[in-house]
């Protein structure tokens, strides 16, 4: 969550932009790598990969024509570019949802997003605190900790955490005019903001959702980007986090198309795992054939392998302990339907490029922040005991952390 979106066609409009940057992987990693610096697509593909030049170059500028990516210079011919010119481009924008944009998206959609980002932060996560065990690197440590607020105090404890993010970026960019003149070397870093409901007792919050048997082999990103770009595919994913219908009984609903274009988002989302069919009637006015009815569907919560046999060295740790701790808030979470149930939850991993000056503002950052959030935690004690009103409870994670040196290669 950023800069706030007026709920509506900005906010459509915005929807309909990630689609864009999710409906090819590489695009998601283009435009997060470039929000740090600048590169050409030759320079991208040198260091991630992707497939070929030409694929990098043509993502590349699939993201300029949809305003992702702004041209910034070229350098050439000559060098060991011979008779090549090379342009360079920047992001000007990260992909992410605001919060009113995030309040448009099916609950049960939003639920799978969160659930895939939590599988990609897991093992990242994992990695760095492996990787920080070494000699040398930086990090504040990760922390998970579960307050009480009020409805007051989660609101100013969100802001809080929106301000912290906001301000990273900031960080990045002053990083980046410092060592123009310093020459210091940039570090890679990871930092999480985390903010979620947890559930105060046991039951089930949230639309009756009916599991998913499994997932697609394709990536999340590309089964996301479908409903984003697509207001009937929205409408019908919407309709069906509430109840079963069939495509006869939506488009007697709401049309929106015709009966076989309304048929093919159904297909297309059954494949996708977004939809999955629950009965069929047949009989009365259907004349022999059957009518299937389908439900929204909500990810199965497993273990994965980023909480598999840790090394010696980081099993027994407080890192470790936090971590696994962690985890089991986001999963019980989930479990709950606690995670998804307010719009303006957080999750975050911000990847950054500072100096060590700005390596100190940010870590400085999240400890007033988890100041502020232990005394909002107070002032929301004394004003439930005052109203009478029932608490909620909040899990916060958060972790600053020099990241790995392994290079992540493009799909």
């Amino acid at each position: 969550m950023a800069a706030k979106l007026a709920i509506g066609i900005n906010s459509r409009e915005h929807l309909r932009r990630l689609s864009v940057v999710f409906a090819v992987e590489l695009r998601l990693q283009i435009v997060t790598e470039l929000y740090m610096r600048e590169m050409s697509p030759k320079q991208f593909f040198e260091e991630f990969g992707g497939g070929s030049i030409s694929r990098v170059t043509q993502n590349f500028e699939r993201l300029v024509k949809t305003g992702w990516l702004r041209y910034i210079r070229s350098e050439g011919p000559g060098g060991r570019r011979r008779g090549g010119v090379e342009h360079f481009y920047r992001a000007m924008e990260t992909a992410f949802f605001d919060a009113q944009t995030w309040a448009l998206v099916p609950y049960s959609v939003r639920v799978a997003t969160s659930w895939s980002l939590f599988n990609q932060i897991a093992p990242r996560l994992r990695q760095v605190l492996e990787s920080s065990n070494l000699a040398g690197s930086q990090r504040r440590d990760l922390s998970c900790t579960r307050i009480l607020l009020d409805e007051l105090g989660w609101e100013r404890a969100i802001e809080a955490v929106d301000a912290q993010f906001l301000c990273l970026f900031e960080e990045q960019k002053d990083a980046r005019l410092r060592v123009a003149v310093s020459d210091e070397e940039l570090i890679r870093a990871d930092v999480l903001l985390v903010a979620f409901e947890s559930p105060m007792r046991g039951g089930q919050f949230g639309p009756r959702l009916v599991e998913s048997e499994k997932e697609p082999l394709i990536p999340f990103t590309e089964r996301l980007s479908p409903i984003l770009a697509d207001d009937i595919c929205m409408q019908i994913v919407t309709e069906l986090n509430r109840r079963e219908m069939s495509v006869t009984q939506f488009h007697r609903e709401f049309g929106g198309a015709t009966m076989g274009g309304i048929r093919r988002r159904f297909k297309r989302l059954e494949t996708s795992a977004w939809l999955k069919k629950v009965r069929e009637e047949t009989g009365g006015r259907r004349r022999g054939a059957r009518e299937h009815f389908f439900r929204a569907t909500r990810p199965v919560i497993i273990d994965g392998n980023a909480w598999a046999d840790p090394p010696d060295a980081l099993l027994g740790t407080q890192s470790w302990r936090t971590f696994e701790r962690f985890s089991g808030k986001v999963k019980e979470a989930m479990r709950a339907g606690t995670f998804d149930a307010r719009v303006d939850r957080y999750v975050t991993l911000s990847f950054l490029s500072l100096d060590q000056q700005g390596w100190a503002n940010v870590v400085a950052g999240i400890e007033a922040l988890s100041a502020f959030i232990f005394e909002e935690q107070e002032c929301a004690k004394v004003r439930m005991k005052k109203s009478g009103e029932k608490p909620v409870v909040m899990t916060v994670g958060l972790g600053a952390f020099e990241a790995s040196k392994d290079s992540i290669k493009a799909p």
